[in-house]
């Protein structure tokens, strides 16, 4: 008999649980990542189409959410506002900030998308992510071991997290020519692929499928080059010191290659030279032809091709 009431006492907790449960499903929730669906503004059509074609939903603002949620105990409006935030993941956030200048007109706009769906799109279609945010200037800031103020560190090309990619497209209004989209566009698509392999930003190998790629140089990624014994400079004048080190472009005045920069350099030279090109350059250096070979097979399975 007692095991009987047990069970029903059991039972009907279930039933409870399961009520409450159902009383706690949200209604009513709107999607964060795209335009209002009764909107009807220029910009608001631009992304509704640009996801309609594309699948990928469109931003050119940070901000996904700034609702009004009353007055506080003085009387002044209070809000609620969510933030892309790309310096969080799903499990974790890295001591870096982001600052960006957004795009000003809605010419600007359009222009952007138009150079996306003609240049950009086709390429990454394979890796596309969930969304992109188009700035027109993107500042890095980190904050030194140590120190209590963020610095200035770069103006990146490409910045991904979970659920957003975000593009600095500064460059763009500058170019001229078929063959200078392409090649901002080729740019833009390898940061894309090396995104789509995964890693925490914060300690970004950890979980990328180019671990192994990585890790060669893993203590070597901008460190000072005259800790290396490499003269400072952006010309090539040095560059078989670099290659001798297992880098094949020269990013920096005075540091050696970011691991975006790294992968993106190889990703681009397997998409643009032949096995036979890039064995006859670097046959010389043990250390390039090692990463080629690790990321080479990852670069195929993307099947994308320029």
């Amino acid at each position: 008999m007692k095991y009987i009431i047990l069970y029903i006492i059991v039972l009907a907790g279930c039933f409870t649980a399961c009520q409450q449960e159902d009383s706690l499903t949200p209604s009513n929730i709107s999607d964060l990542f795209a335009p209002n669906p009764e909107a009807t503004d220029a910009e608001s059509v631009l992304r509704r189409e640009f996801f309609n074609t594309t699948g990928c939903y469109l931003l050119f603002n940070d901000t996904l959410r700034h609702e009004y949620k009353g007055e506080d105990t003085f009387g002044n409006p209070y809000y609620e506002t969510e933030l892309i935030g790309l310096e969080w993941n799903l499990t974790s956030a890295v001591s870096t900030r982001y600052l960006f200048e957004y795009l000003k007109t809605q010419e600007q706009k359009e222009q952007a998308v138009s150079f996306l769906q003609t240049h950009l799109i086709p390429k990454i279609k394979n890796v596309l992510p969930y969304s992109i945010l188009v700035i027109n200037k993107m500042d890095k800031y980190i904050l030194p071991d140590g120190e209590k103020k963020y610095e200035y560190s770069e103006s990146p090309l490409v910045y991904s997290n979970t659920r957003c990619t975000a593009l600095n497209i500064s460059e763009l209004w500058d170019l001229n020519g078929e063959e200078n989209f392409v090649k901002f566009s080729q740019d833009i698509c390898c940061r894309i692929i090396f995104a789509s392999w995964g890693g925490d930003p914060g300690n970004f190998y950890q979980g990328s499928k180019a671990y192994d790629f990585l890790k060669v140089n893993n203590y070597d990624y901008e460190a000072l080059k005259s800790d290396y014994y490499i003269p400072d400079g952006l010309g090539d004048e040095y560059i078989e010191d670099l290659y001798y080190e297992g880098f094949i472009e020269n990013t920096s005045e005075r540091y050696l290659p970011s691991a975006t920069e790294d992968a993106a350099a190889y990703i681009k030279a397997c998409l643009t030279m032949t096995d036979e090109e890039f064995r006859a350059k670097f046959s010389d250096y043990r250390n390039v032809i090692k990463k080629y070979e690790i990321i080479k097979p990852l670069v195929e399975a993307t099947g994308i091709q320029f």
